[in-house]
């Protein structure tokens, strides 16, 4: 497997200056393609914007070896290999239940993964489904719900636990309200996808004060590895594997809190 909605960016699929979403601008810098104006522009960008500076320096370290590569992709529509990083990552159901604001959350999460075009001719379609990729899709789809996406959902526990009836089929694991419980949050959706053909379940949840956490399990052929932290795109996240699962932990929410909830559900899942 959505801010309104760039966590990292602040705007990461929206439009900057020229009328160029500002992937494509940061790629366009990095190939020397930007005029003097929107070049002059994004650098005083880059000097007061932390985080904008370190998209650009993942984007650059990405490319680091790969110029010849990038520019026989660059020549040619990567048509196919787009279609091919897009049907990796479908996105299956959408609960009925679902409001519009979350609705089109959701469906932008697929088109992140088209307007990132030049993550898809970077990633070496063979790798992706590597456990880090996994986590760096989630990852990329967090970036697109905000505390407004959650909240807009309404709380019907009927729907959800059937919900998760059906998910918990998919995934061969018990899912149900009393093992998901966490303190100081509240579980709003529970989603299916699927990465690489393998189904992976989103469980969202509105946290108080510190904003949406998901809580993110898939198939994995792993062995099993005590929790871990990490961050990515902006975001503090706790993973690890049990019983040929990967599961993760990810959100604004401090380590800390991140690792207390991995406990909780780690002793319950």
């Amino acid at each position: 497997m959505s801010e309104e909605n760039g966590k990292v960016l602040g705007t990461t699929t929206g439009t900057a200056d020229h009328g160029m979403p500002e992937n494509e601008l940061l790629t366009a810098y990095l190939d020397g393609e930007l005029g003097a104006e929107a070049r002059a522009a994004l650098d005083q960008r880059l000097a007061t914007e932390p985080a904008l500076k370190a998209r650009l320096d993942r984007l650059a370290s990405a490319t680091d070896g790969l110029a010849a590569a990038y520019q026989v992709l660059a020549a040619a529509a990567p048509r196919e290999r787009l279609e091919t990083f897009v049907a990796r990552a479908t996105f299956l159901r959408r609960p009925r239940w679902l409001p519009g604001r979350a609705a089109l959350s959701m469906a932008a999460a697929i088109v992140v993964f088209i307007l990132g075009a030049v993550v898809a001719r970077l990633i070496p379609l063979a790798s992706v489904h590597d456990d880090l990729n996994w986590r760096q899709a989630v990852a990329e789809y967090q970036g697109f719900t905000n505390t407004e996406t959650l909240a807009a959902i309404p709380d019907v526990p009927q729907v959800l636990d059937t919900e998760l009836k059906t998910i918990s089929g998919r995934l061969a694991v018990s899912l149900s309200p009393d093992k998901l419980t966490l303190p100081d949050a509240t579980l709003k959706r529970a989603d299916l996808f699927t990465f690489g053909g393998r189904p992976l379940v989103q469980l969202a949840y509105l946290t108080a004060g510190e904003g949406p956490v998901a809580f993110c399990i898939i198939p994995s052929d792993k062995p099993d590895a005590t929790a871990q932290f990490e961050t990515r795109d902006g975001f503090n996240v706790v993973f690890w594997n049990d019983d040929g699962r990967a599961y993760m932990l990810i959100g604004a929410a401090p380590r800390a809190t991140l690792e207390r909830y991995a406990g909780l559900l780690r002793a319950r899942v």
